[in-house]
């Protein structure tokens, strides 16, 4: 009869460190659950910022884009570049070339032997201006991207 006893005290104390691990299984699980679920969040955020700074700095691009648009410089009818100021802080132009350059037509620059065509004053200062804007923005954008720790 005392061998019975303690078989069932061996038996319920099995059961017994059974349960405690199963339970701290389970909490471990459930740990790491939570862990991925807030990784998983994590990572959504960090998209959705991501994608809310693209639409953002996309817009303003846009926006500044078209702006430049209808301030780039004009080409007088005599071939020179005139410009209007952008704003008050603007940088002024410049109205004679300096004493050691070399003068240039002032309404076209040639392009490479190979290429038929000539670029004027007005496409270089879109392009000119168009690709500071993508600059600036591009650097926005990093900026703000940068900001966003994942």
């Amino acid at each position: 009869m005392g061998g019975l006893v303690l078989l069932m005290v061996f038996i319920c104390g099995v059961q017994i460190g059974e349960s405690r691990i199963q339970r701290e299984w389970n909490a471990e699980k459930l740990r790491a659950a939570l862990v991925m679920a807030k990784q998983e969040q994590r990572a959504a955020d960090v998209q959705q910022s991501q994608s809310q700074i693209n639409r953002e700095i996309s817009n303003e691009y846009a926006k500044k884009s078209k702006a430049l648009g209808i301030r780039l410089p004009s080409i007088r009818p005599d071939g020179v570049c005139s410009s209007t100021p952008i704003s008050a802080g603007s940088v002024p132009t410049v109205s004679e070339a300096p004493a050691g350059a070399a003068s240039l037509p002032a309404d076209a620059l040639s392009l490479t032997a190979g290429d038929a065509g000539a670029v004027s004053c007005a496409q270089l200062s879109k392009g000119a201006a168009q690709t500071t804007l993508m600059l600036l923005e591009v650097q926005r954008w990093y900026q703000k991207q940068s900001a966003i720790e994942p």
